[in-house]
């Protein structure tokens, strides 16, 4: 039972939740200078002129949710209620976040299970540069209040097992969940252009989490650079990608190992609400209740690009492995679709 919820380790959420200031603006002082230890307090007021769109990042994008830091994403948390402030005192120096949210993940004892929670964590946050980037440590000072509520198990056998068993999934969720809060996270700017990375725990300068894609060399902004693992019969949520401007356009590479297809939509923002709000509800696919603006099946072995121009907003991707929507039809014995994403922001063509 441990192993089926540690996926709700909601401080991944929060993990999407960063903007800071450009490392060319701290090259002028130089890593020894910002990187000495008795110079945190300058560092926390640097930091924070970007601690004022943590809210903003956690409420636009689903954080994504796995078994461990190395492992395929298996679920995703998306926050709709978000309150921060910064306690900027001398003693204090911290960041104090509430949160809440709904989400799903995929274990196969439970199949997918639907989940809300909330919660309330206090942060030191904290940063060092190595080699041009800005290594954003967010150590947890204070876990509170956290809240799990269990709102679907798709797997019948499974909710008939914790109820013989006298298991109360909300209190256990909880439990697991500050846990993991308690560990804190990582996020690494490489660039002034808004290129991240993130992880749970602390991520020692240098180190860079596993990325499907190397990109080198690129005019494009990198928004996503990831590996999901979608079952038979479920799908997933990627987003949201921010267009800020008519005249750009998103590009997606794709590769799809495990499973023979699995169809791809794009969609507005509003579009991706509905659709997740039933899914962490009800079993099944959840359908799309709107004409996608991208609709195409992928195919293992082959290398999918496409680019997408749409108007200024946000965008996910809808990744589908069911035969209930879209063209690939999986038969009953179809594997999981295992799927390397990598999206980018870039000028239209």
């Amino acid at each position: 039972m441990r192993r089926v919820f540690v996926l709700f380790c909601i401080c991944i959420a929060l993990s999407c939740a960063s903007e800071s200031v450009g490392t060319s603006a701290l090259a002028v002082l130089g890593p020894g200078v910002v990187n000495n230890p008795h110079n945190k307090s300058l560092r926390f007021d640097i930091l924070k002129f970007g601690l004022d769109r943590f809210c903003f990042e956690m409420l636009r994008r689903g954080a994504p949710l796995r078994m461990s830091d190395t492992e395929p994403v298996l679920g995703r948390f998306f926050a709709d209620g978000c309150q921060m402030q910064v306690l900027p005192s001398e003693e204090r120096q911290s960041l104090v976040v509430q949160y809440s949210g709904k989400g799903y993940g995929w274990t196969n004892l439970s199949g997918r299970i639907g989940f809300s929670a909330a919660g309330l964590v206090e942060y030191a946050p904290d940063f060092q540069l190595h080699g041009g980037a800005m290594y954003i440590y967010f150590r947890p000072r204070k876990v509170d209040a956290t809240s799990f509520q269990t709102l679907m198990v798709e797997s019948g056998m499974a909710s008939a097992g914790m109820a013989l068993a006298r298991v109360n999934p909300d209190e256990l969720g909880r439990r697991i969940v500050q846990g993991q809060l308690e560990r804190g996270f990582t996020v690494i700017r490489y660039s002034s252009r808004g290129e991240m990375d993130f992880g749970l725990g602390i991520i020692p300068k240098g180190e860079r989490p596993f990325r499907p894609f190397t990109v080198t060399g690129s005019d494009k902004v990198t928004l996503a650079n990831d590996r999901t693992e979608v079952h038979l019969g479920q799908q997933d949520f990627i987003g949201g990608f921010e267009v800020p401007d008519s005249d750009q356009a998103l590009y997606f590479t794709m590769s799809l190992d495990g499973a023979p297809a699995a169809d791809v939509f794009a969609v507005p923002r509003p579009v991706a609400q509905q659709m997740i709000e039933q899914y962490v509800r009800a079993q099944g696919p959840a359908p799309i209740f709107a004409p996608p603006l991208l609709d195409e099946q992928l195919t293992a072995g082959n290398l999918w690009r496409r680019y997408l121009q749409v108007p200024k907003g946000l965008y996910y991707l809808v990744i589908d492995h069911s035969a209930g929507i879209g063209r690939s039809m999986p038969s009953a014995q179809a594997g999981a679709a295992k799927l390397d994403y990598l999206v980018q922001l870039g000028e239209a063509p």
